[in-house]
């Protein structure tokens, strides 16, 4: 017999019930699909055909022969469809089912999901991936006290460096200097403490005054907020440049974006610094310019109160000073002269003599001129304990006539010395000039004693 598979949009076959069976073993139809065959008033389920009839070995069935085309006038379409037997009608629901285990059922629901999860997750990761861009900004609120420039200036100089940004502080005042905002980009909240101590010459004011105090606030926002003072020198905040020290405890990440970002892991839980800082409402580079200009007042004051008394110490020491290095020079000319080969002792003479003239005779002869000078235009009461113009005249003259002493001696050499009688003069040489460097040396020290009382 040839059966057919029923279909709800047709039949399919013939297949003989051994293919069928095998249709059944390979999975590709189930066994309880409908068929139908030639003689049976209705269709069937497969499996009940198969146990009603033993199924026997497949044979194949030789192909039909072609059936003779009809003539147009004999045969139509419409008349081949009559001959055919009338198919019967099938339930909408019957189809080709295939079995599904369980664990295949199982398996199906696990991909299903787990293809559900993935794309939620990628989804909250983009998501939370373009709000952290949003979020990667530094902004602060405009505090009370804060003007509109000052705020526009912190939110210019500051911006954002990383959600793992270590604590730096940078500090800002308003134009009264009532308070002191300490800005960081670092998302972290923290207990503050800080000292300040003035340093000398740095400060905005005429008078070298001292200031020292004690502050504490808190870091959150990016500020700390300063606005109670304990001084412990002077009592108010003067503009100028303050050394700080500042400890900031109990530190933890401010927010959930540093915190998940950091991996949880919590920054350091105490910060301590000793940093200088610019107390001064616009900034470190207008405190410059005017520390400049206010250094330059100071100096032309002082430089105005200064009294004579004190600029006839400086001078005076200075030309002992100055009487002190002439003695090194002349000393080095005549040892440099004295190193040289013996048998051009009087060939080398008359240079030397000369190089000391041009250089050093006319400047102790100039000195002594204008020393005297000097002392005559100086008021009364200049020195008081010593004769220092006579002082300075006898040193100056001492070191010319110690000078010419050696020169007239070698001048009257007949004939070359020997290297003996040369190594000799560079002795003598060292020993007189030593002992004109010494008295100069004491005399440098008289000044510093007379000028201290």
């Amino acid at each position: 017999m040839k059966w057919f598979i029923l279909l709800p949009t047709g039949h399919e076959g013939p297949y003989s019930l051994s293919k069928l069976a095998q249709l059944i073993d390979q999975k590709k139809i189930a066994a309880d699909v409908k068929v139908w065959a030639e003689g049976l008033a209705e269709p069937v389920v497969l499996k009940k055909a198969l146990a009603a009839s033993e199924v026997a070995p497949e044979v194949e069935i030789p192909d039909l022969p072609p059936i003779p085309e009809p003539l147009p006038e004999q045969v139509t379409s419409n008349k081949l469809e009559d001959d055919l037997p009338p198919l019967p009608v099938m339930e909408e629901t019957s189809e080709i089912e295939v079995p599904v285990t369980e664990p295949e059922k199982k398996n199906i629901k696990l991909r299903v999901w787990s293809f559900i999860f993935i794309s939620v997750v990628l989804m909250l990761f983009f998501a939370f991936g373009n709000v952290l861009k949003s979020l990667e900004t530094f902004n602060i609120g405009r505090l009370p006290k804060m003007t509109l420039e000052l705020h526009e200036r912190i939110l210019k100089e500051n911006s954002f460096g990383g959600w793992d940004k270590k604590i730096f502080f940078k500090e800002y005042l308003p134009d009264d200097h009532s308070h002191i905002w300490l800005v960081t980009t670092s998302f972290q909240t923290c207990k503050v403490e800080a000292s300040f101590q003035s340093i000398k010459d740095k400060m905005l004011s005429l008078d070298n005054e001292t200031v020292a105090f004690k502050t504490k606030g808190e870091l959150k926002n990016h500020v700390v907020e300063f606005s109670s003072f304990e001084f412990t020198a002077g009592n108010k905040i003067i503009p100028g440049l303050y050394e700080m020290d500042v400890k900031a405890t109990h530190c933890k990440w401010e927010g959930l974006s540093p915190l998940v970002l950091n991996k949880f892991q919590g920054p350091e839980s105490e910060y301590i610094a000793r940093t200088k800082v610019v107390l001064f409402s616009k900034g470190a580079i207008e405190f410059n310019k005017v520390l400049d200009k206010l250094l330059q007042k100071k100096m032309a004051q002082e430089l105005k109160e200064k009294t004579k008394e004190d600029l006839f110490w400086q001078n005076l020491q200075q030309k002992f000073e100055t009487l002190q290095a002439i003695t090194l020079q002349i000393e080095q000319l005549m040892l440099d002269f004295l190193e040289q080969k013996p048998n051009q002792f009087q060939s080398n003479l008359k240079p030397m003599v000369d190089q000391y003239t041009r250089k050093f005779g006319s400047f102790l002869t100039s000195f002594i001129i204008d020393n005297e000078k000097y002392f005559k235009d100086l008021k009364e009461g200049a020195s008081k304990k010593r004769n220092y113009e006579l002082m300075v005249k006898l040193t100056t003259k001492r070191i010319g006539l110690e000078t010419m002493k050696f020169i007239e001696e070698f001048q009257n050499l007949k004939k070359n010395p020997t290297v003996k009688e040369v190594n000799a003069y560079s002795e003598r040489v060292k020993k007189v000039f030593a002992a004109v460097k010494n008295d100069i040396a004491q005399k440098i020290i008289q000044v510093s004693e007379d000028r201290s009382k």
